[in-house]
């Protein structure tokens, strides 16, 4: 039951790392996707949440600022080792997508955020912040319409992917909260073999692919041990991973469903009304540096806890 319940936590915190970093980020089917493309991805996904799950573990990340640190490992992971975005418009690029959305938006409000409104007794905390969410969510879509690699998506076509994925990922967070009620410790050869296959991808991939990955990529993920290891020197309380844990009732992640509805009414709205709003430069004017901020405070936050 032990290993089952580690192997359910990687794979629907994996799906919630999905979510928010690749669903609602493209926010509609594009031409390439398929269900084997949708697997893969997640398979990838589970793989980077392990290694983010082993490091809220290890170094007893328990509060939002380390928890920034792990999460800016799983955004670097995600865009300067599978891919390589993270090199594409320097300096700018470190931030967005690795810092900006998926330490910032992933980690910060989709999988820690909401989870902590899961745990609460009334619904009205996860409906609020399931709300701000779907609204964000469905003005962030609109940007797609003036994208070359965008288009406009119906509305049934839209409504279709929001929900399908939302429902998908409001399961994610169930099974997940059921599954962390075992303490994620896994074996340490497992933990070996996977760290090994992203360092080893790393090596015969991104590197041939972007040198100066190198040069990047290495100086960054030191600072996060360093600050992290720092963390776990000083930290008192238990790790997140065990202080999230509680039985949330139904009727909190039905609450959920807001989120995916409230986008859907966005979207309807902004079609209605024709709206032609770039707001992924609203987004990235906002939170791209604001990711490099967050990642500064986060590493002096470390390095003055007494």
């Amino acid at each position: 039951m032990k290993t089952f319940k580690h192997i359910l936590l990687v794979l629907s915190t994996g799906y919630i790392l999905v979510f928010f970093s690749e669903h609602v980020f493209w926010a509609h089917i594009r031409p390439d996707d398929s269900i084997t493309n949708w697997v893969s991805t997640w398979i990838a996904y589970s793989l980077m949440a392990f290694v983010f799950l082993h490091l809220v573990t290890h170094f007893k990340v328990a509060n939002r600022w380390s928890l920034f640190l792990a999460g800016a490992a799983f955004g670097w992971m995600a865009e300067g080792i599978v891919v390589q975005t993270a090199y594409e418009m320097l300096p700018l690029s470190i931030s967005f997508t690795g810092l900006a959305w998926h330490a910032l938006i992933t980690i910060w409000i989709g999988w820690y955020a909401l989870r902590e409104r899961l745990s609460a007794l009334s619904p009205l905390p996860t409906l609020k912040l399931a709300a701000t969410i779907g609204a964000g969510y469905g003005l962030w879509a609109i940007c797609w319409w003036l994208e070359p690699d965008g288009g406009v998506a119906t509305l049934g076509e839209f409504s279709t992917f929001a929900m399908t994925t939302s429902i998908l990922v409001i399961l994610a967070f169930w099974l997940g909260n059921w599954s962390a009620s075992e303490p994620f410790a896994p074996n340490r050869w497992v933990t070996r073999i996977i760290y090994s296959l992203f360092v080893l991808y790393f090596t015969f991939v991104t590197v041939p692919a972007t040198p100066i990955a190198i040069l990047i990529l290495l100086p960054l993920f030191g600072l996060i041990y360093l600050g992290l290891r720092k963390n776990k020197q000083v930290e008192q309380n238990d790790s997140l991973l065990v202080t999230l844990t509680s039985r949330a009732s139904p009727l909190n992640y039905i609450s959920l469903l807001v989120m995916p509805l409230v986008a859907i009414a966005v979207y309807a709205a902004a079609l209605t009304l024709n709206l032609q709003w770039q707001t992924n430069w609203i987004l990235y004017l906002i939170t791209t540096p604001l990711g490099f901020i967050l990642f500064v405070v986060s590493l002096f936050k470390a390095w003055r806890t007494p």
